[in-house]
């Protein structure tokens, strides 16, 4: 009889903290990070208490992990969607669909967005995506504005910051009061007005074809 494949103890911790993560983004996604319990998330993931314990020694640990995994997942999909398009706008329309989508489909960034706002003592690893995200942005608006592509009273950095902050507050608001699968319609009348905020009128009317072209149903 051929022999059976033992598994490697590194690579079966590693299995276990992966199911842990995924067990405990479908919790907290669900009822939050002050309403889940570690039994709960142990269930969740299909792993025994003392297994889990093992890796992970708190709830908030758990955490920190699905933020971290979030961070892992999001960052790589809007580098790779941004390479693919040429204009500042289009790059961040795009980025920001991906992201709709990972929210659609992916319940640990949905959880690792929502423990940002959930939790005051996760906010602070919370917050390093949010600020590496809006640096990047701002250096993305920073040569639109001096191009004259985009046009705003405000300087780059607070731009990038208001866009953020608007896209997270329209995403949050759509999922808690229209459901699920009309996040990116919202986040398509976000950009709708967006456009007509900051693209001169002579790029309207493309800078719209390509949030269209986005956001098709």
């Amino acid at each position: 009889m051929p022999a059976t494949r033992r598994i490697p103890t590194q690579e079966r911790g590693q299995a276990t903290q992966q199911a842990v993560v995924e067990g405990a983004a479908k919790v907290f996604d669900r009822i939050g990070f002050g309403n889940a319990s570690l039994s709960m998330i142990a269930e969740a993931s299909g792993v025994s208490q003392g297994s889990m314990y093992f890796h992970f020694k708190s709830k908030e640990q758990i955490a920190l992990a699905v933020i971290h995994e979030q961070h892992a997942r999001s960052f790589p999909v809007m580098a790779q969607v941004s390479a693919q398009y040429d204009g500042v706008l289009e790059r961040l329309i795009r980025a920001s669909r991906a992201i709709v989508d990972q929210l659609e489909h992916d319940p640990v960034v949905r959880a690792g967005i929502r423990l940002a706002l959930d939790e005051g003592s996760l906010s602070a690893p919370a917050g390093d995506f949010y600020e590496d995200w809006i640096a990047g942005t701002a250096l993305e608006l920073a040569s639109a504005l001096d191009e004259g592509v985009l046009r705003s009273s405000m300087q780059a950095p607070d731009l990038a910051r208001t866009l953020i902050g608007f896209f997270t507050g329209v995403q949050l608001t759509a999922q808690a009061t229209l459901g699920r699968g009309d996040v990116a319609a919202s986040v398509d009348r976000m950009w709708r007005l967006t456009i007509d905020a900051i693209v001169p009128e002579a790029g309207r009317a493309a800078a719209n074809r390509i949030r269209e072209h986005a956001f098709e149903q």
